[in-house]
């Protein structure tokens, strides 16, 4: 045996997990109630559901495709910094979305520059989070993103409050101050070299966080090159493209990016169906949206913990969650009174929840099952790009064809086409790799 730097698997982690709750509280929840926010002014500028779509989806692509650079910034320098940054850029971002009176100038202040943040802001504390834990990880991260879930429930709620006694610009400024108290989050990220512990146990590497402070080498992230002077081989090494070699990686990714396709497309859909489909008042909607947060937040809390002492994997996870909201949104869609929707609104809220907390779980599941540890934020900032490609195709087609049918109910059920995909590239994949074992 011999005496081993090791990070703590709680400690000040539990203060990172409060820091990364807050963050998410005042920024990632605001997300869910972009539909209820600027629907009534995108129609008084002659905006309808195309558009409402159009800034969605090129908010969610600012988001995604900031995963080409959110890797190498994260590795270059730490999460502490990205963090405060992304906050910064969304607080920023709503203030000046504030003053927009042209589409082009809420496409440019709350898509492309809140997006980029939100995008620093998920990148930076997921892999804070991932530095301290190691068995509890997914405890970690549920409690993490239970901020979002309070945010979820609160925030719409709020805004309704907002808009019936103020209107757009000045909502819109009070909910972009509060976004800056994600910096304050932001700061408690400190870095994990700050906080390790010695450990006389002689661990071995399966128990060590995915981001450990040791430094690998070139070989062991699969980019080894001959000539280190070579402009393409240092960009190779630094981005990691040599996971994206693995079949394997991008059915996962892929995957991964369709059921978050339909999660967005039913976050921007969801309070247009609730009141011009169901036909609800705004106070109604808004009291769907929060009871979906509710069993969203519950289950944030207390499924992680359950998954992580029964040692199930963490796409298996994912993939009955996904199941259960094709089910759960199918019986949504035909839903047009008050209590069978908050009721289909609360199942839906569970199984969505279980989704979100093992999204970047389950990326880093697939990095430390294939010993690449070293390539996890390049991993996820893959995963998010591939997001970024679905949101921008089949996200705007989504929208499309609500304006075309004029049915958001079928919408609904064309989202769910989305979610079936990934369950049958899945369940295509676990085949082939029990026959092959068989042949083994």
């Amino acid at each position: 045996m011999r005496a081993s730097r090791v990070a703590p698997d709680g400690g000040y982690g539990w203060i990172v997990v409060a820091g990364c709750a807050l963050v998410n509280v005042f920024n990632q929840s605001l997300v869910s109630v972009f539909g209820l926010m600027f629907a009534e002014y995108l129609a008084s500028l002659g905006e309808h559901a195309f558009g409402a779509a159009l800034v969605m989806n090129v908010m969610n692509i600012s988001l995604n495709f900031s995963g080409l650079i959110t890797g190498p910034i994260i590795k270059q320098f730490n999460p502490r910094k990205a963090a405060v940054l992304g906050s910064l850029l969304t607080g920023s971002a709503l203030t000046l979305c504030s003053y927009s009176t042209k589409l082009w100038q809420i496409v440019l202040s709350y898509s492309i520059t809140f997006g980029f943040g939100l995008g620093l802001i998920q990148a930076s504390t997921f892999v804070a989070l991932n530095s301290y834990f190691r068995l509890r990880k997914g405890r970690a991260v549920g409690f993490a993103l239970a901020g979002t879930g309070v945010g979820q429930i609160l925030m719409p709620l709020l805004v309704q409050y907002l808009l019936s006694n103020y209107n757009f610009r000045d909502t819109t400024l009070i909910i972009g101050g509060l976004a800056f108290n994600g910096v304050v989050g932001a700061c408690l990220l400190q870095p994990v070299e700050w906080h390790m512990k010695d450990s006389m146990t002689g661990e071995d590497r399966e128990s060590q966080p995915l981001l450990a402070a040791d430094k690998s080498t070139p070989q062991a992230n699969g980019n080894s090159c001959a000539k280190p002077s070579c402009g393409w081989s240092k960009l190779a090494a630094l981005m990691d493209f040599a996971i994206l070699k693995q079949v394997s990686f991008l059915n996962l990714i892929v995957g991964l990016g369709l059921a978050y396709t339909a999660s967005t497309s039913f976050s921007l859909f969801f309070p247009y169906f609730l009141q011009k489909s169901a036909n609800l008042t705004m106070l109604e909607a808004a009291n769907c949206m929060s009871v979906l947060s509710t069993t969203d937040l519950i289950t944030r809390i207390t499924v992680p913990a359950f998954v992580d002492k029964m040692e199930f994997s963490h796409r298996t996870t994912f993939l009955l969650a996904g199941i259960f909201l094709v089910v759960a949104r199918s019986i949504m869609a035909e839903m047009r009174s008050l209590i069978p929707l908050m009721v289909t609104s609360a199942f839906y809220g569970i199984f969505r929840s279980i989704t979100i907390v093992n999204q970047n779980l389950t990326v880093a599941e697939y990095c430390s099952e294939r010993r690449i540890e070293k390539m996890l934020p390049n991993a996820l900032g893959f995963n998010m790009v591939t997001k970024g490609i679905l949101v921008l195709s089949l996200g705007q087609i989504l929208g499309w064809f609500a304006d075309f049918t004029g049915s958001y109910s079928l919408n609904l059920h064309a989202q769910n086409l989305l979610l079936v995909t990934t369950c049958v590239l899945w369940l295509c994949e676990m085949y082939c790799k029990d026959d092959d074992d068989d042949d083994n």
